[in-house]
């Protein structure tokens, strides 16, 4: 399998997790230095000159604001480490990305697909070939998923309430794929003869602590280790002609921003 991967945005948007990260601790660490003004400081006491005078003076709204600010940021960072940076998944001995993971489950497919991750403007993650397409909207976090027909939800814990904001969330994968397809039509249109390459879509659930319940799911709803079945299953029903894979590979890949692994 050839793997055309977007190793700078990757590398980019797991930067810009860090540093958010980073300026979100650094700035609860602010709030907290001011919230023990009043310990150094009696309520009484003479007006500092400067900025210590500035924090004497207002030193609870420095200490909520710098509370929430650092929240902020730290779950903004906590977004895009989820999504672009390497972790240890639970149970497991390897310390992947998630496009990472995704490509060892399809490990043993060969040369004619193509995987496309962060490489495309019209899809995140995609594998082209004897399939045709199949665009996966992926997901990450842990715990109850229960889907019934085209209706996605997660039962509310504590855990899911303090980590909102740093949680991918279930949404709509669904919707995710219509989306992604339509943007995948209007780009093969522009090619010699692939307007009507098969296209099909997943929910791929990449955390081993996902618990899945599943009622009539108006998309296929997999786990790592079931793509590859999937994607061979996919490929008898697809029957794409072996010209038309070789043309919708190479379209792809002129049309991707990718780079070699160093």
């Amino acid at each position: 399998m050839k793997v055309y991967r977007n190793l700078k945005e990757i590398r980019r948007k797991d930067t810009i997790g860090r540093r958010f990260t980073l300026t979100g601790m650094g700035v609860l660490a602010l709030g907290f230095v001011a919230s023990l003004v009043p310990t150094w400081y009696a309520p009484d006491a003479p007006i500092q000159p400067g900025i210590v005078g500035f924090i004497q003076q207002y030193w609870s709204w420095i200490s909520f604001g710098a509370l929430f600010a650092g929240f902020v940021c730290a779950s903004i960072g906590s977004y895009y480490i989820n999504r672009y940076a390497r972790r240890r998944w639970p149970g497991s001995r390897f310390v992947e990305r998630p496009d990472e993971m995704l490509e060892r489950n399809m490990k043993g497919l060969d040369d004619k697909f193509a995987f496309f991750s962060q490489s495309l403007a019209a899809s995140s993650y995609l594998l082209a070939g004897p399939n045709g397409i199949t665009v996966f909207a992926l997901r990450s976090d842990k715990g109850k998923v229960i889907v019934d027909g085209n209706r996605w939800k997660e039962p509310f814990t504590l855990t899911r309430f303090f980590t909102f904001f740093a949680r991918e969330g279930v949404g709509s994968p669904d919707q995710d794929i219509v989306a992604q397809k339509e943007k995948l039509r209007t780009l093969l249109a522009q090619g010699d003869g692939l307007a009507e390459v098969p296209m099909d879509g997943a929910a791929l659930f990449l955390n081993p602590q996902i618990d899945l319940q599943l009622n009539n799911p108006v998309i296929p709803v997999l786990k790592p280790e079931q793509v590859k079945d999937y994607v061979r299953a996919r490929v008898k029903d697809a029957r794409v002609p072996n010209a038309t894979q070789k043309a919708l590979v190479e379209f792809l890949a002129a049309n991707a921003t990718w780079q070699e692994e160093a």
